[in-house]
């Protein structure tokens, strides 16, 4: 893309509380001019959250609304758009029907994101803004952060320190989701505060024993929730898109309202959303209590913002995007290293993979994202062997759909479970539980990454990087890998010879490894 070309697209939202829309001129991350924003209340998150499933009434209001902001997209010639769905159509359990009725009556195909990816997505945002309003304050906000984002369905916790992405982690702790596991009557009791208070304890404390080895210096909330509680202490959160308080101003507006009905804050108040202040505050009041800050950012970014933002940094591949998986594959090594990882081995089968990808990429039909997955499948391919020896593949595979992922998606973490799966041996077959469970548009791919994963283990099966100043080229019809060693290499040699059968059964070419 031209660096001075600038895009004109449109993301369209669809969440618990809200349909929005933004349509955006991008040029890069620091210049993109809204051209139009538009949002309407719904209650679609609150039906789901009580009934399982949105009722077709409400589907044929969602699609008569969409219509609407497809007219809108029209009108400003926008050919460029994409929808999105979170925690509302992630719950429902007609989702499937949903999205077929939207596809039917408005012919948008609605992308559903996942838990993990909704967190991410908004983080990628967050510190991206973050790190640049620091950066122009002499580092005002310190180098060490912990960024809480709450959802209606979840919460996101995510640690840097001095610049490197060391922690995260999602709980099933959103503020919807909170008011849901409490009756109406329960929440009108005296007692609520105290419950509540003591049920999100109870969710939230076995995460912090591993907080609390971190020693943030700023607590940055964000999300819907972070906007209502910054309006309660006076704060429109525009300068900067944010506001900077101690830890102090929160206890105390804890101290004035975490023993309040929602009528109450209400009316004194005038916060029309007073339902959720109770379990943001008292989430708010249980993060602080272990974790000892020194200042508290609220962030006014909107999730949509930070679609639009995202959006456009992947099309233009924005150094950003680049930046973000290199945080996070240094936060999947750390994740490794808690149960079993040979991190040279690891490297080593890293750089391998990325010379033979690129040395026949006009022909694999891999791209960046693939190789990125692929790179995380080689960082925690034996975290098995933690467990045992015996059947370690079947074991990794299990640990990886266990574990949070930053970054990808639950189909994207099937897949990279199931090249683990397959590392060293056999050949994924449509009924083997491994394969199986991926879509049929992610089973190739799949089977292209098993295939130059089980390559790059042969040329490093010893562990011990015999071969150096890797060279990869095609001649012909065959992928030439060429190397220098001073060291005896036939054990390399005769593992890439027998997974070269996997590799040419799946790309029709054959690989050679030749010594120069």
């Amino acid at each position: 893309m031209n660096s001075n070309a600038k895009m004109l697209y449109g993301v369209i939202h669809i969440g618990s509380t809200a349909l929005s829309m933004r349509i955006v001129s991008y040029h890069n991350l620091d210049d993109i001019q809204v051209i139009e924003e538009v949002a309407k209340e719904v209650t679609f998150g609150e039906e789901v959250y009580l009934n399982k499933k949105l009722s077709f009434a409400s589907v044929n209001r969602l699609c008569s609304m969409l219509n609407g902001l497809k007219q809108l997209l029209n009108d400003y010639q926008v050919k460029e758009y994409s929808v999105y769905a979170t925690a509302v159509f992630r719950e429902a359990e007609n989702k499937r029907a949903i999205l077929d009725l939207i596809h039917v009556n408005t012919g948008f195909d609605v992308q559903v994101l996942d838990m993990s990816q909704e967190i991410y997505l908004e983080h990628f945002a967050l510190q991206h803004q973050l790190m640049k309003y620091n950066h122009k304050n002499s580092h005002s906000l310190g180098s060490d952060f912990m960024f809480v984002d709450i959802t209606s369905g979840a919460m996101g916790l995510t640690v840097w320190q001095g610049g490197v992405l060391t922690y995260q982690h999602d709980i099933h702790v959103g503020t919807l989701r909170l008011l849901e596991t409490f009756s109406a009557n329960q929440r009108a009791s005296r007692d609520y505060p105290d419950a509540l208070a003591e049920y999100i304890h109870a969710v939230m404390r076995p995460v912090w024993k591993t907080i609390e080895q971190y020693h943030p210096s700023t607590l940055v909330f964000s999300g819907r929730e972070s906007r209502i509680i910054a309006r309660l202490l006076g704060w429109p959160v525009i300068k900067h898109n944010m506001a900077i308080c101690s830890p102090e101003k929160i206890n105390s507006l804890y101290d004035a309202v975490g023993r309040q009905s929602s009528s109450h804050i209400r009316q004194a108040y005038g916060i029309t959303e007073a339902d959720v202040v109770l379990p943001t505050i008292h989430i708010y009041r249980e993060i602080l209590e272990h974790v000892p800050a020194n200042k508290v950012v609220m962030m006014g970014t909107t999730f949509l913002e930070s679609l639009s933002m995202y959006y456009g940094a992947g099309k233009t591949d924005d150094q950003a995007i680049v930046e973000m998986q290199i945080q996070n594959l240094k936060l999947t090594e750390s994740i490794a290293e808690g149960y079993y990882y040979e991190p040279k081995h690891a490297h080593c089968m890293q750089n391998y993979s990325h010379i033979i990808i690129d040395a026949f990429r006009s022909v694999n039909g891999l791209g960046k994202r693939e190789e990125f997955l692929l790179s995380m499948a080689l960082i925690l391919s034996q975290i098995g062997k933690y467990v045992n020896l015996i059947d370690s593949s079947r074991n990794t595979w299990s640990l990886i759909r266990s574990i949070d992922i930053f970054g990808i998606s639950e189909k994207e973490k099937d897949a990279v479970a199931c090249i683990a799966f397959y590392e060293h041996k056999g050949m994924p077959e449509e009924d083997d539980y491994a394969f199986k469970l991926l879509d049929d548009s992610m089973k190739m791919t799949v089977l292209k990454l098993i295939a130059v994963f089980r390559l790059v283990r042969a040329m490093d099966i010893s562990r011990k990087q015999k071969i150096q100043d890797v060279t990869a080229r095609m001649v012909d019809d065959t992928l030439l890998i060429e190397y220098d060693t001073s060291a005896r290499t036939a054990l390399e040699s005769w593992f890439f010879e027998k997974e070269n059968d996997l590799f040419k059964s799946v790309f029709g070419i054959e690989a050679k490894l030749e010594r120069r």
